[in-house]
């Protein structure tokens, strides 16, 4: 079984009360989204070492597996989508140690193209 499969089983067996396997980190950041031949522009609103959370979500099946690009960085990632909200879609990372790459180059993206003008007009900034 892949590390995905044990960690949600894992996951289910502690209950929703702790489902969480990584801390999250608050982002925000423009991303591609490529599935076969769909490719989506959203946002990455938050990410782990297991995965991230992308709105608006695409329209796609639980399930689907695809490739996470961020613009401007070289970065690559294989997810697959986990489950879905009313806000957007969260996907799991294929391979460990990935959302920590992905996390740092959204840092680093964000924060070349963030300025204070920018706090003034995101609500609750």
């Amino acid at each position: 079984m892949a590390w995905g499969g044990i960690k949600r089983v894992l996951s289910n067996l502690m209950g929703a009360s702790n489902r969480r396997t990584y801390d999250r980190l608050s982002v925000d950041s423009q991303v591609q989204l490529s599935c076969g031949d769909v490719i989506v522009s959203c946002r990455i609103a938050d990410v782990s070492a297991g995965g991230a959370f992308l709105t608006p979500g695409p329209d796609l099946p639980i399930g689907t597996e695809g490739v996470l690009r961020l613009p401007g960085a070289p970065v690559a990632a294989a997810v697959r989508i986990v489950r879905r909200t009313d806000n957007g879609v969260g996907i799991e990372f294929q391979r460990d140690g990935v959302g920590a790459i992905v996390a740092g180059w959204v840092r680093a993206i964000s924060g070349t193209h963030h300025s204070q003008a920018d706090d003034t007009a995101r609500p609750g900034a």
